[in-house]
């Protein structure tokens, strides 16, 4: 895989190491994997495959109560054996063309976030001008040339882009940012790497298993019952790190303040909450169960309600106008109940989500940001902000909930 330490030995040898789970006896036999060293997802401790991904794996394989093999060695050799039909998958991978050819990723588990790491003063606005340098088969390389940007230097491992960067023989290279520091960190602490270098925001990659389809057809309940432990054992969203949030929020104060404060928003709020707040509990969840059924139907009463009001035209202008920013707008009354929309939402009911109970448990403060959450439709990377508004004596209105393209807002706050 894509910068990626691999020892000498490991060039020419396969390691085994069989990840045996609990009875009864697995529906399929060991599910036979590949992968290679790239901490911190895979890597070798006293002589046992370890790391985020390899723990993971074994999470759901014990959860499916199924038996899984791994062989570690380069990761080409692991595409091979995949095609072949000797490994029924490999990881962890981002989303691969030549892969998607003949095998199908798993949801993601796993996340990173790749930068351009570069000297200063270098000018990223025209990539096709400046020398490249990328890791051999890498997800790095198979990305820039999915995307038409020439590669210029090819090495074996992470440490040479940084020294190539160094002597001057290329201008930049992509990197997942916890890579980076374990390469500065394995390195001799007077040679100031980290310090000659500058970064810049690219994109986060989603990083899964992907099972060979011939494995899939034979076995094609596997993937779903796959997919859906991971959540359990990698976690459903992945935190913020503390820049990202105070990039966030300086992009929120600069452009969701005025949005608040738009009269439509509070005038709609002062409507429709005098009119929710009579609703009995049965009568907000047959209204939520009634939303819920009309998602995907002919006839939708409810629904078409709510998006046609001039509130939720106006968050619908908001969304456009943000230029692929926010990508759904939500106002919520006191009751929990919807008031506009800019999107048709999965639920009409919004109080019993983990947004509005975060803002219930933290009266002190007027917003929350949830972690990234990954898109498999659109294949974008969110974050759901959560913003309360209030009245003038500073009673609660309602909640203004907003996705946004995290890897947008991070763009912008350069």
């Amino acid at each position: 895989m894509k910068l990626r330490l691999i020892s000498i030995f490991l060039t020419f040898f396969s390691v085994n190491v069989i990840a045996a789970e609990v009875a009864p006896a697995p529906t399929y036999g060991a599910v036979k994997l590949r992968t290679t060293i790239w901490p911190p997802y895979q890597m070798m401790l006293q002589g046992e495959l370890s790391g985020e991904s390899t723990e993971t794996l074994r999470c759901i394989f014990r959860d499916i109560n199924e038996s899984f093999s791994v062989q570690v060695m380069p990761w080409q050799r692991a595409i091979q054996d995949m095609k072949h039909s000797v490994a029924d998958g490999i990881f962890t991978s981002g989303p691969s063309p030549e892969l998607d050819a003949v095998a199908t990723m798993s949801a993601p588990f796993a996340l990173e976030k790749w930068y351009w790491y570069h000297s200063k003063g270098i000018d990223l606005s025209n990539l096709k001008n400046l020398r490249i340098g990328a890791v051999r088969s890498s997800n790095q390389a198979t990305w820039l040339d999915t995307e038409g940007i020439p590669v210029t230097e090819l090495v074996n491992e992470g440490m040479q882009l940084i020294r190539l960067v160094q002597a001057g023989r290329i201008d930049t290279f992509i990197a997942d940012a916890r890579y980076f520091e374990e390469l500065i960190a394995g390195a001799s602490p007077d040679t100031g790497l980290e310090a000659e270098l500058e970064r810049t925001f690219v994109r986060y990659m989603p990083l899964g298993v992907y099972f060979a389809d011939q494995f899939l057809q034979q076995h094609p309940e596997f993937l779903g019952r796959f997919n859906q432990q991971i959540s359990d054992c990698a976690g459903e969203t992945v935190a913020l790190s503390t820049t990202e949030r105070e990039n966030l929020l300086s992009i929120l104060a600069e452009k969701i303040r005025p949005i608040i404060d738009n009269a439509q928003l509070i005038t709609a709020l002062s409507s429709f909450n005098q009119q929710q707040k009579m609703l009995a509990v049965d009568v907000i969840n047959a209204l939520d169960m009634q939303w819920r059924h009309e998602v995907g139907a002919d006839e939708q009463p409810l629904i078409s309600e709510v998006i046609s009001r001039p509130s939720s035209a106006y968050l619908r202008s908001v969304k456009e106008l943000s230029n692929g920013l926010i990508t759904e707008a939500i106002l919520v009354g006191s009751a929990g109940l919807n008031v506009a929309q800019s999107d048709v939402s999965t639920d009409y009911y919004q109080a019993d989500e983990s947004s509005w109970k975060a803002l219930q448990d933290q009266p002190s403060s007027d917003y929350h940001i949830d972690g990234i959450r990954y898109d498999e439709s659109s294949r974008k990377f969110q974050v759901k902000v959560s913003w309360t508004i209030t009245g003038t004596e500073g009673e609660r209105r309602g909640v203004l909930i907003l996705g946004m393209d995290v890897e947008e807002a991070l763009r912008r706050s350069r």
